[in-house]
């Protein structure tokens, strides 16, 4: 038999493109402003002032003026004193009903006078003092102010493509190739 038979296979085209990120960005900028901390110390050389006059007074070693206004003082209360007391002798005097002899009774008394001795007081009193001076410390804690730029990120996304098509049919032909055909079937 004479037959001739061709067949085309079918052939599948497959065409793929890459997925595809395109990414625009710029890096953040950060603006930073400080201001710097203060510290200011001061020193002044510490001085001690020590006032020693009321011990050195009540031992007996005062100035001028006080001692004056001492003695007045004193001078005052003698005087008050005196004549407190010639006011009682007085009355002594005037007072004849009680009897006695109250001229010598007073002369007697004053025969005999001793001043009162000075109290001398302890403990002294303590010294004042004073101390000036030392270190002041003004300290103002620095700053720092951020500010932050962010740009936004721009991106451009190209999916995966896969495209699956037919780039050849398939195909039988047959064909008679002889020159006698049997009919008898």
């Amino acid at each position: 038999m004479d037959l001739r038979i061709i067949t085309t296979p079918a052939l599948i085209g497959i065409d793929t493109r890459p997925a595809k990120i395109e990414i625009d960005s710029q890096l953040p900028k950060v603006e930073m402003k400080q201001q710097k901390a203060q510290l200011d110390i001061d020193t002044e050389l510490p001085r001690v002032y020590i006032d020693q006059y009321e011990c050195f007074a009540q031992l007996g070693y005062k100035n001028s003026l006080d001692v004056a206004w001492e003695q007045a003082q004193k001078a005052y209360e003698r005087v008050m004193g005196y004549i407190a007391e010639t006011a009682r002798e007085g009355d002594r005097l005037a007072a004849i009903e009680l009897g006695g002899n109250p001229v010598v009774d007073i002369a007697e008394e004053k025969s005999y006078w001793q001043p009162a001795p000075e109290p001398f007081m302890l403990p002294l009193p303590r010294p004042r003092f004073k101390v000036v001076g030392g270190i002041s410390i003004q300290y103002q804690p620095g700053k720092i102010h951020f500010n932050a730029i962010i740009h936004p990120v721009r991106f451009n996304v190209t999916p995966h493509k896969v495209e699956i098509y037919m780039r050849q049919y398939p195909d039988i032909s047959i064909e008679y190739t002889g020159n006698s055909i049997d009919r008898r079937v």
